[in-house]
């Protein structure tokens, strides 16, 4: 292996990536802290302190070009609120999951979220599914109906949480816009909107922010800090080592979030589950062998 290799494996950019998959994987602890407030004032005070920080954070580091390009074309502000719509869906399905008794459904969200990803690469950028890559698909749709079967309904949260954030990836790559001055964009976009709730909660005397104490609104402010401090990471671990190893560390957030949901917050852990998973897993250690099998075979070739 030569020098130029060892930063992609090792170094602050893989330590960067464990990093963000680690808070966002955790992320449900927080969500339970800050569980006295409603889910669509949780959602709201995630949108408003995340714009403020993220606004901050493209001064910081020099993101002013970044943003202007971004506001100043309308069609990029229509796909972005598009976006922001998909994510604040995503964000609030998966609040609203871990505080009533649903996380475990959310990790396995988290964990077909790939594969929704390979779907509708086909459909929106015509990208060809190979049959290793079909057979994954497959596998893990066996596994998603088998809840069905078991429970006579389709697991609704983690196909939402999955084909949101799918969607959300889809216009960000239409639109590939800076991740911190994006995300400003797309917080900025809804802050009226949760600002307003806000007001009117707190004018019919349900809001939790200032009624409540110190600490419960300094965990309501600190959305921001967790919203934005992984992305920071995240965009820092892109650049700084292998793609390809990105994509692997990334099943390390959905399976965090099953051992919280297990292990932390007590859900049961039934027969249903333990088929769905296990198929689930089947189908993405296949999808992962044959990505890492393709990436070898190209650089053979170059």
């Amino acid at each position: 292996m030569s020098t130029q290799e060892k930063p992609a494996l090792i170094g602050p950019g893989p330590l960067a990536g464990l990093a963000a998959f680690t808070i966002w994987g955790t992320f449900g602890i927080y969500f339970k802290l800050v569980g006295f407030a409603g889910p669509v004032e949780i959602l709201s005070h995630r949108i408003i302190w995340s714009a403020i920080l993220t606004l901050l954070l493209v001064f910081v580091l020099g993101r002013r070009k970044q943003l202007w390009a971004l506001i100043s074309s309308a069609k990029t502000i229509g796909y972005l609120f598009l976006s922001s719509v998909l994510i604040a869906g995503n964000w609030i399905i998966y609040i609203w999951a871990v505080n009533n008794a649903h996380a475990l459904e959310a990790s396995l969200g988290y964990y077909i979220m790939p594969l929704v990803m390979l779907i509708l690469a086909r459909v929106f950028f015509g990208e060809k599914l190979n049959r290793i890559q079909l057979v994954s698909v497959a596998i893990c749709a066996v596994g998603v109906l088998n809840l069905l079967v078991f429970y006579g309904h389709l697991p609704w949260i983690a196909l939402s949480l999955s084909s949101l954030f799918a969607f959300y990836g889809v216009i960000r790559k239409l639109v590939p816009a800076d991740p911190i001055a994006g995300l400003f964009v797309e917080c900025a976009l809804l802050a009226p909107m949760s600002l307003g709730y806000m007001i009117w909660l707190d004018s019919h005397g349900g809001s939790a922010f200032g009624t409540i104490g110190f600490t419960q609104d300094a965990l309501l402010i600190g959305l921001g800090v967790c919203t934005a401090v992984p992305l920071v990471l995240f965009a820092y671990a892109a650049r700084n080592m292998k793609f390809s190893a990105l994509g692997l560390m990334q099943y390390l957030n959905p399976t965090l979030q099953f051992f919280v949901a297990v292990l932390v917050f007590g859900e049961t852990f039934t027969q249903a589950h333990m088929i769905t998973y296990g198929l689930v897993w089947i189908g993405l250690a296949i999808f992962t062998w044959d990505n890492l099998r393709t990436a070898q075979q190209n650089r053979a070739k170059s």
